[in-house]
């Protein structure tokens, strides 16, 4: 008999990794429970990069999605599919989140921060 309590299995990479002497780090990997708020950090250490990006990458596929994008202290972008599931905010040039209000089981992924001087996006 199945449980009422059905479990959510989303992996968040735990992201470190160096490129051009800038440094990023992203909340490590988690299992959370269906229907709760999810949020992923991420930090990097470069203020001449204003702008973060963040990705999904589905099991099923090899290509990254972008979610969204923004820099602090205004109003993020987002794609249309990701607009009413999640929100990104920016506490700083540096730092930021990305925040899965409603977790379910469509939102298993992997999620990646990025981070450039400019919001150009090839998608």
């Amino acid at each position: 008999m199945p449980s009422p309590v059905q479990t959510l299995g989303l992996l968040f990479i735990g992201f470190y990794c160096q490129v051009s002497a800038v440094t990023f780090h992203q909340s490590p990997p988690s299992i959370v429970k269906e229907n709760t708020v999810v949020q992923i950090d991420c930090s990097h250490n470069d203020n001449s990069l204003p702008f973060m990006f963040w990705y999904q990458q589905r099991q099923d596929r090899l290509s990254l999605t972008l979610i969204g994008y923004g820099y602090a202290n205004s109003p993020q972008n987002y794609e249309n599919q990701f607009k009413e599931q999640f929100k990104l905010s920016r506490k700083s040039s540096t730092t930021g989140s990305l925040v899965i209000n409603t977790a379910n089981l469509s939102h298993t992924a992997v999620y990646f921060c990025a981070a450039s001087t400019h919001s150009d996006v090839v998608q």
